[in-house]
């Protein structure tokens, strides 16, 4: 699959091809400067095939879509019908509210256990805290 179209080559090889005639106009005869021109043109050209198929490589298969020319050009403007306000939704269950409460009785959002001192730490002499800390900074 190639990335953008054909068009891309025509664009890029007429543009260098263009540009290449006003810069050689310059020192050349016409004909030299034309000629000039048309192989600038057909070299882009076929240029832009390897530029195009490397650019597709480069992109891949999985994000194509994100490359979609029609990709935000129309809006959906229909909006799915609501159910009636009346009638309870289907998943909702007796049974299942008396565990919700039970649940939500259970729950306490602070209950955090206690973080007691390690003796094992305290134990750490502060050279060797220091000797550590310099050794992980030279990394």
């Amino acid at each position: 699959m190639w990335l953008g179209s054909f068009k891309w080559n025509i664009y890029i090889a007429g543009i260098v091809s263009v540009l290449t005639f006003i810069f050689s106009i310059i020192n050349n005869l016409f004909l030299e400067s034309l000629l000039r021109a048309l192989n600038a043109f057909a070299v882009f050209f076929l240029l832009m095939f390897v530029v195009r198929y490397l650019g597709s490589k480069l992109i891949g298969e999985e994000n194509r879509h994100l490359l979609e020319a029609d990709k935000g050009q129309f809006i959906n403007l229909v909006t799915p019908d609501l159910p009636p306000a009346s009638d309870p939704p289907p998943s909702q269950d007796v049974a299942s509210d008396k565990t919700t409460d039970v649940n939500f009785q259970e729950f306490s959002p602070f209950d955090f256990p206690k973080v007691s001192d390690n003796q094992e730490i305290s134990d750490v002499s502060p050279e060797d805290v220091v000797k550590a800390l310099r050794m992980l900074s030279n990394d």
